[in-house]
């Protein structure tokens, strides 16, 4: 073989094995291709999965929301109607009852001091707790003679040997009112009365009056 012979021939074996070298990397270039191409199939899909399940979390919270709203709304409306139910009307009392009640409170009070016996110009007056000779704190502070507690507009002391204890006593003040009282206490002598008040200023403003006086025996 002549020397331009074999000069040609390792050029042609160099160019032989370039070529070797490029289809192994072409081949090569295919197959990380081929596993790219996979890989990103993967991740498409993967992707498509989350946003479905995405979608479905999504559709739920909203169903659950709307319930919520409409489940507020309706207990709203509830309340509100409730608030709007009229309440019953007051039934008033006729006129003509209040009337007849009030006629027959008068018929029996007139009753009552027709049976009566009579003070004439009995000597009034008032007196409170701390007036008794009693302290604060002692056992029978605010206590009458009878046991019973004093009780605003009710109380009175008498003398038992003019009107008994326990007696209703009516005294008719300058004005024409009469008022109701009950004997249970004692302090007084003869034709007096002594009137409970819880209010000192009261009780001397008050003073003492001479007053036309009915009791009627227990």
């Amino acid at each position: 073989m002549s020397q331009k012979s074999e000069k040609y021939a390792r050029h042609l074996s160099t160019r032989m094995d370039k070529l070797e070298q490029d289809c192994r990397f072409v081949a090569a270039l295919h197959s990380i291709s081929d596993d790219t191409a996979t890989e990103l199939r993967r991740r498409t899909r993967e992707k498509a999965r989350l946003a479905r399940q995405w979608r479905q979390r999504c559709m739920w919270l909203a169903v659950v929301a709307a319930t919520l709203a409409v489940a507020l709304c309706l207990t709203l409306k509830v309340k509100a109607d409730a608030a709007l139910v009229e309440e019953p009307p007051i039934e008033s009392i006729p006129i003509v009852a209040v009337a007849q009640e009030d006629f027959e409170n008068e018929k029996i009070e007139v009753a009552l001091l027709e049976s009566a016996n009579v003070i004439e110009n009995c000597a009034v007056t008032w007196y409170t707790a701390d007036t008794c000779g009693k302290h604060p704190g002692d056992p029978a502070y605010g206590i009458t003679y009878s046991g019973l507690p004093v009780v605003e507009g009710l109380s009175c002391a008498v003398d038992p040997d003019v009107i008994p204890l326990y007696s209703d006593v009516f005294v008719e003040y300058a004005d024409g009112m009469v008022e109701q009282l009950w004997a249970t206490d004692t302090g007084v002598k003869g034709n007096a009365i002594d009137i409970y008040t819880s209010d000192y200023d009261y009780a001397i403003q008050c003073g003492r009056q001479s007053l036309t006086v009915w009791w009627v025996g227990p």
